[in-house]
């Protein structure tokens, strides 16, 4: 009897802790006792140190100038292997003037040798640094984490007694699993504020002079040639690919047009042979050598042609025609007029 109504009042006390903890997270500030330790914990700068016990994450941007482009790119990351530090990024682009982008991470205590490094390889034309102090952040995400395995402490040894119901232990369980997500939340920017803090982000930018002012005409016009020739190999890959690409589809699609094309010929020319079979053959009309289109009657004169008159001549009455001659009759009878 006892433990069973133990348990409600520890559930309910896991519950108000959880509660304090979830105010803890989102106000970003440590309970007043835990406050209180990490201030006798950490480190009192003294007067003359004022950066002594700061939290600073270090940002430097670099632009230089070299003349050999290739064993400046050398140089550059043999300093950033000796002085402890890796390349995280590189980026390389080419042209007339090559350049190229560098981001390291060197350790921040030796920022200052390693500038000197990049220094000495060129000219700095553009050099910027920036210190972000990120020592409050770094003491609120490590209260976030003191108190999330507090809670999770407390949550085991409710566990361990065992002496609730079943709902109960999954109710509990169910809410550790919660805050061991939320501390390893916690811990991975814990990592990431931590490394950010060891090691310095260099980006550096370098950039080769232009060697048209060292190349005479001939080298110019080497150069001018050699870029063409690259640039036609170029076309001439592209061409085939493409070629070889679609070259299949063109092919079945002129197949597919001629087809086409003779299937319509050659029904064009049946129609037309077709069309010529069934034409009726061509049938004579009666030839009319009169204007009146009947022959003349038997004994008939014909009708007389003038002469041209003579020049000078007067020209002759035009002679009296006799009326024409009846036609014959369709009975085989002629009209007497």
């Amino acid at each position: 009897m006892r433990s069973c109504m133990r348990l409600p009042a520890v559930l309910l006390l896991a519950v108000t802790l959880t509660s304090a903890c979830a105010r803890g997270d989102h106000s970003g500030s440590a309970p007043p006792a835990q406050a209180a330790a990490l201030d006798q914990r950490a480190p009192r700068p003294s007067p003359a140190a004022p950066l002594a016990g700061r939290a600073m994450r270090i940002t430097v941007e670099t632009a230089i100038l070299v003349d050999a482009f290739e064993p400046a790119m050398q140089r550059l990351r043999t300093a950033v292997e000796e002085h402890g530090g890796y390349v995280s990024e590189a980026r390389v682009h080419g042209g007339p003037h090559r350049s190229a982008s560098l981001e390291a991470r060197v350790p921040s205590a030796k920022v200052g040798a390693f500038r000197a490094a990049v220094a000495s390889v060129g000219e700095v034309v553009d050099d910027a640094e920036k210190a972000e102090d990120v020592t409050e952040q770094r003491a609120d995400i490590g209260a976030r984490l003191r108190n999330a395995r507090a809670q999770e402490k407390r949550l085991l040894d409710l566990l361990s007694d065992r002496t609730g119901s079943l709902a109960d232990v999954v109710a509990v369980e169910k809410q550790l699993g919660s805050v061991r997500e939320t501390i390893e939340q916690i811990e991975a920017q814990e990592r990431l504020l931590e490394g950010q803090i060891a090691y310095a982000t260099v980006k550096m930018s370098i950039t080769a002079r232009g060697e048209e002012q060292t190349l005479g005409a001939g080298g110019k016009i080497a150069r001018a040639a050699s870029e063409g020739i690259e640039n036609a190999g170029v076309v001439a890959v592209k061409t085939a690919v493409l070629a070889a690409s679609i070259g299949p589809t063109l092919l079945l699609l002129a197949a597919f047009f001629a087809a086409l094309y003779y299937a319509l010929r050659a029904i064009v020319r049946r129609q037309r042979r077709t069309t010529a079979s069934f034409r009726p053959p061509f049938q004579a009309g009666p030839m009319h050598a009169y204007p009146s289109g009947a022959p003349p009657v038997q004994g008939a004169q014909p009708y007389p042609i003038a002469a041209p008159p003579a020049q000078g001549a007067q020209p002759s009455p035009e002679p009296t025609s006799p009326p024409p001659a009846q036609g014959p009759r369709g009975d085989g009878e002629i009209d007497p007029g």
